[in-house]
C-alpha cells in the first residue's frame, strides 16, 4: 500500500468500516510510514477533542430568533437574485442580437474569385566594380575566333569579389 491508497482509506479505517484484509494493510502501512503515522495521529488526537467538548445548551427562544433572522436575510436576498436573473436575460439577449447580425452581415460579404497579387520586380544589385567602358581589342579580336578568352575576361572581372569573399571566409576559419 503507498500513502495516496492510505489517505483514500483513512476515513474508513478511523470509522472501523474497513474489511479485515484492508485494516491489515492499514495497520502494516502504519507501523512503515513515519508521515502516515503522525497523520493518523493527529487525526485521532482531533477527534478526541471534538468528542470531549461540552455540550452546548441553547437559551430559550433561540430557535424562533434565527428562523425569524433567516427570514429577514430571505427578504433581502430577493432583490439580488431578480437582479443577477435579469442581468442574465439582457447577457443572453445581446449574445443572441450579436448572433444575429453576424449571421446576417456574412451573408452579404462579396467574395472575390480572383486574387490579385502585386507584381513581381526581379532586380540584380549593382556590383562594386564600374564596367568597363569598352573592351580592349584583344578580346574584342579573340571572341569572334571561339578562343577561351571570353570565359576568363568574365572571371577576371568578378575575381576581386571572390578572392575578398574567400580571404573573410579563411580568415574565419583559423579563428
Amino acid at each position: 500500500m503507498n500513502c495516496r491508497e492510505f489517505r483514500e482509506k483513512h476515513v474508513g479505517f478511523v470509522d472501523d468500516t474497513l474489511a479485515g484484509v484492508e485494516l491489515v494493510e492499514m495497520r502494516r502501512h502504519l507501523d512503515e510510514c513515519h508521515s502516515c503515522a503522525e497523520l493518523h495521529t493527529k487525526v485521532k488526537r482531533a477527534l478526541l477533542l471534538v468528542r470531549n467538548l461540552p455540550t452546548i445548551e441553547i437559551s430559550a427562544g433561540f430557535t424562533e430568533r434565527l428562523n425569524a433572522r433567516l427570514a429577514e436575510c430571505r427578504n433581502t436576498e430577493v432583490p439580488a437574485r431578480l437582479m443577477r436573473k435579469r442581468i442574465a436575460a439582457a447577457v443572453t439577449l445581446a449574445a443572441a442580437a450579436m448572433i444575429g447580425y453576424i449571421a446576417i452581415t456574412l451573408d452579404r460579404v462579396e467574395r472575390s474569385s480572383d486574387l490579385v497579387m502585386p507584381p513581381v520586380v526581379a532586380t540584380r544589385p549593382e556590383s562594386d566594380m564600374a564596367p568597363l567602358a569598352s573592351p580592349p581589342a584583344a578580346l574584342v579580336a579573340s571572341v569572334p575566333a571561339g578562343l577561351a578568352i571570353w570565359p576568363a575576361a568574365l572571371f577576371a572581372e568578378e575575381a576581386p569579389v571572390r578572392f575578398a569573399h574567400a580571404r573573410f571566409a579563411s580568415a574565419a576559419a583559423t579563428r
